[in-house]
């Protein structure tokens, strides 16, 4: 067996179908079956073989087409990033960066048509976690699993032409190539915002993928453009959405929102509408997932209680590539737990109440970071912001707000606001910074506010 078998089948019954897209480029599925067999020979010429690991370093387009020829010779692809390379250099068997002496050699080749054959078990993509809290975490995608995995992706695309902004890199991104390479649609290549806008708006797409961040990239520039789309519905993951972003989104896609909260180690587990009135309830369970909120102990908790989230699902993997796990904290014990904080209505309801390393004690006050960062969100003082711990000589527990905003907020409206998030909470450091440092899913990473703030003291 071998997934990329669907392509090949797709050159034949389709070839003159359009396979990849961006901004300027367009390939129908005759040049990508070509393509991919001619990359898999240049692969095999420089001594890549079956079960191989290939970091891939390429410019988007070409990078879809090498991890399709990765599949062909039976090798695994991964992305190629530099926390990726600090972390796993010495277990990666090839690196490859598209230069011009490769796009030379494609034309002295004859192209590898016949897939190699693969066994249930042969990993063929690794996708990585988002290193928020230290060393990113290798997930393994299997043969068998891949089906599956681009399936449960599927129910996820409730409109159609589809397409993420989500780089290969990412989860989302990686499903979004085989969801449409295997099953004969077009794989919308992302960008920058205006290349983005460009082929939506060429394209027809009435589906995005994107993290809140990207999309307000994306509403700043179609603010400045205003090019004619036809988008109805955003999907947004890795971050909550603020009920201005939402109403921002409304007003210059035309477009409604929605959340899936998921991982990548599991796929989705909870998928529907944003609600303003709840904006942190994140839709309803999907129909495969086994989800449990659970105490400290691990012990489940009866419906309606906040606790920590778990779920599974059959083709989730059983362990990390190169690294484990430990007891309650990503893959264990056939479970994943996200650490995520979280609260199960009896409507199968997800409200997500933000991650255990994020829940702090300050001055008697018990919140999350997240609600806060939402709350100050809200206030539309900011361009962005972000709340973050430090600690003072005593070892207390201190908070500090860090935001990117032309003009510093009005301290009495800042002190008010709080106030109305938790009477007794006083905000230790203020911090203006030109970026909100965020992972690739655009989820704050505190420890580097904290070095930031431990610098200007």
């Amino acid at each position: 067996m071998n997934p990329i078998s669907k392509l090949w089948s797709l050159v034949a019954s389709q070839p003159d179908s359009l396979a990849l897209a961006s901004s300027k480029l367009k390939m129908n599925y005759r040049d990508l079956g070509d393509n991919v067999a001619r990359f898999a020979a240049v692969l095999l010429k420089r001594g890549v073989k079956h079960g191989d690991v290939v970091g891939i370093e390429a410019p988007a387009e070409l990078e879809a087409v090498l991890v399709l020829a990765c599949l062909q010779l039976g090798a695994t692809s991964l992305s190629v990033y530099k926390t990726v390379l600090d972390a796993f250099r010495s277990d990666i068997d090839h690196l490859i960066r598209v230069d011009q002496n490769m796009m030379l050699e494609l034309g002295t080749v004859a192209p590898l048509l016949e897939p190699q054959f693969l066994e249930a078990e042969d990993i063929v993509r690794i996708s990585f976690s988002s290193g928020t809290t230290g060393t990113p975490k290798g997930i393994p995608f299997t043969a068998a699993a891949l089906n599956p995995r681009t399936e449960d992706f599927r129910e996820l695309v409730i409109e159609e032409p589809f397409m993420s902004l989500l780089g290969l890199d990412t989860v989302t991104g990686f499903l979004s190539l085989t969801w449409a390479i295997f099953n004969g649609d077009t794989y919308f290549i992302p960008g920058t915002p205006s290349e983005n806008l460009e082929v939506i708006s060429r394209f027809g797409i009435q589906m995005i993928s994107v993290s809140p961040a990207r999309l307000e990239n994306l509403l700043d520039e179609q603010e400045k453009r205003q090019l004619e789309l036809g988008l109805k519905f955003v999907l947004t993951a890795g971050s909550m959405i603020t009920p201005s972003l939402a109403a921002r989104t409304l007003s210059i896609l035309g477009a409604k929102m929605g959340y899936v909260y998921g991982s990548t180690e599991v796929g989705s587990a909870s998928f529907g509408p944003y609600v303003e009135a709840t904006p942190n309830q994140v839709g309803k369970l999907v129909s495969d997932v086994e989800f449990e909120i659970v105490d400290d102990n691990l012990v489940p908790l009866p419906v309606g209680e906040i606790g920590n989230i778990r779920y599974r699902k059959p083709s989730m993997p059983s362990e990390y590539w190169k690294s484990i796990s430990s007891r309650g904290n990503g893959i264990f014990e056939g479970w994943f737990y996200p650490g995520d904080q979280g609260q199960l209505t009896r409507n199968n309801e997800l409200l997500l109440l933000g991650r255990n390393d994020d829940l702090v004690n300050a001055a008697g006050n018990k919140f999350n970071l997240v609600q806060l960062d939402l709350w100050l969100q809200a206030s539309d003082m900011f361009v962005d912001v972000a709340s973050f711990t430090t600690s003072d000589v005593a070892g207390e527990t201190e908070i500090g707000i860090a935001f990117v905003a032309k003009q510093p907020p009005i301290p009495e409206i800042l002190v008010k606001r709080i106030r109305e998030f938790l009477p007794n909470l006083e905000i230790k450091i203020l911090m203006q910074i030109d970026a909100i440092p965020r992972n690739k899913m655009d989820k704050v990473i505190r420890k580097e506010l904290q070095l930031m703030a431990k610098d200007r003291q």
